[in-house]
């Protein structure tokens, strides 16, 4: 039973273009239904369109029979609220899936677990796979790095459990202090997601008071009107905005069985932009091989403490990587050795998560954990290793109003689409927000990464050729 709500303040969620149809993100389960034994239950806000339906259920190979065991439940609900909350005041919609649960082994895939979750849960009598409402901490960005002390990875100078704008003022100060040649900090909030709820401080002018310091808001909407508020109710870290050339910021998502055995899934580079390149926007697999084994290292130390918490489920971990092991936090780094920093844990799925398994479910393959490199499986022609860049953010005022089955068209009309036979091409996502927002998201799979870069350059070309110039009003 899959259950995409992304449940996060209201507040928070408004910034993300089209973020209702983020629940679409997660349609990736659909190609489970390849095993004839499996259902699954799939809950919306909304009716999800019945062509983009169809062309998920287009990789298998048997679409009929997994349409058959495929139950969409839409609650026909467009408020912001997330999909939880939603759903916990409609015992209507409760007692339907539990009706579609009855007699079958289920459990709920959440995007994330909250308290909502928790209650949810109770209400189904249906066990999660994910961290608990009680263990949600360790995935805040306070959280992040108390666990990461513990696993021995290093984090960013700076502190962290801030509720206040004079503690946040105070940390601030204290990271010009310990790092005397740091240009900025960086305040985030503890719940705050995609770079969304972060501030930029500049360590070369006052910094008090704070809001008359040189600070720049990475979220559009935020300001220091709301911002401390925010602080306040959430929580905040404080950490040293880390600036090098040639610096990265990859990603490792991990997995942890009821058994408490931990698993790498993949690695992958982030593709950031934004004021300060903190805000994400894109990926590509697999990470670079001269850091990835190192990340691998330090993700599975935090799998290990978080196995030991009892947390399950499916997380990433966002790292920073400077090549030259510059900083002086990374003095027992070997000379020449990247030097890497745990950024934040995500107890959840994000990002990296449906661009990973809609790979990994279209090319039946394995990720290798040693190599890096996820195997397609199949005859000669199919089988061998594939890249791929992914982005939520293709956004053009040209594809407002399209339908999904034109962008769909177009992109296979053009020779783009994904092709079983060579286990390459381009998949798309977030198809809902095409009519009213323009917007979607492509993964782009290449037998090379170069071979990924240019498949993406061409989705983007055709994309643009598409709909009509809107004038200014």
């Amino acid at each position: 039973m899959v259950l995409p709500s992304a449940t996060f303040s209201i507040g928070e969620l408004r910034k993300i273009t089209g973020i209702q149809y983020y629940e679409e993100r997660m349609l990736f389960t659909t190609l489970f239904l390849r095993h004839r034994r499996r259902r699954l239950v799939y809950i919306t806000s909304l009716p999800v369109d019945e062509a983009i339906v169809d062309y998920y259920l287009g990789f298998l190979p048997d679409p009929d029979d997994a349409r058959s065991r495929l139950d969409l439940v839409s609650l026909g609900d467009d408020s912001d609220e997330p999909l939880t909350h939603k759903l916990l005041r409609r015992p209507d919609a409760i007692g339907r899936v539990r009706e579609l649960a009855d007699g079958h082994d289920t459990y709920v895939l959440p995007f994330n677990v909250t308290d909502a979750e928790g209650r949810l849960a109770d209400a189904l009598d249906l066990p999660f796979y994910g961290a608990g409402p009680d263990q949600a901490w360790m995935g805040s960005k306070t959280g992040s790095r108390q666990v990461a002390r513990r696993a021995g990875v290093a984090v960013p100078e700076g502190s962290e459990g801030h509720h206040s704008l004079a503690e946040v003022e105070g940390a601030v100060q204290a990271v010009r202090r310990n790092q005397p040649v740091a240009e900025a900090a960086v305040i985030k909030l503890n719940e705050g997601f995609s770079g969304q709820g972060n501030v930029i401080v500049d360590l070369n002018g006052p910094l008090s008071p704070l809001p008359g310091s040189n600070t720049t808001f990475c979220g559009a909407e935020e300001s220091w009107s709301s911002y401390p508020e925010k602080v306040a109710r959430q929580g905040a870290v404080v950490e040293e905005l880390l600036r090098h050339e040639g610096m990265a910021s990859p990603s490792v998502q991990m997995r942890i069985a009821p058994s408490g055995v931990h698993e790498v899934l993949s690695t992958h580079d982030q593709i950031l932009g934004g004021t300060a390149n903190q805000v994400y926007l894109g990926c590509r697999f697999p990470a670079r091989d001269t850091y990835r084994l190192a990340i691998q290292d330090a993700a599975t130390r935090v799998a290990e403490v978080l196995s030991a918490e009892g947390i399950i489920g499916s997380f990433g971990i966002d790292f920073l990587v400077v090549p030259d092991g510059g900083g002086a936090q990374a003095g027992d780094a070997q000379a020449g050795a990247p030097a890497v920093y745990l950024s934040e844990i995500n107890l959840r799925m994000g990002g990296t998560t449906h661009p990973f398994w809609m790979t990994r479910l279209a090319t039946e393959g394995e990720y290798h954990t040693q190599s890096g490199e996820l195997l397609a499986l199949g005859q000669a022609a199919q089988s061998g290793p594939r890249c791929y860049l992914a982005t939520d953010n293709l956004k053009s005022e040209r594809l407002v109003g399209l339908r999904p089955t034109q962008v769909i068209d177009a992109v296979d009309r053009a020779g783009l689409g994904y092709d079983d036979g060579t286990r390459t091409g381009a998949t798309l996502h977030l198809l809902g927000a095409v009519p009213g927002f323009g917007k979607l998201g492509t993964t782009c799979i290449g037998g090379s990464p170069e071979e990924a870069d240019e498949l993406y350059r061409e989705v983007v070309a055709t994309l643009e050729g598409l709909g009509a110039p809107r004038s200014s009003p």
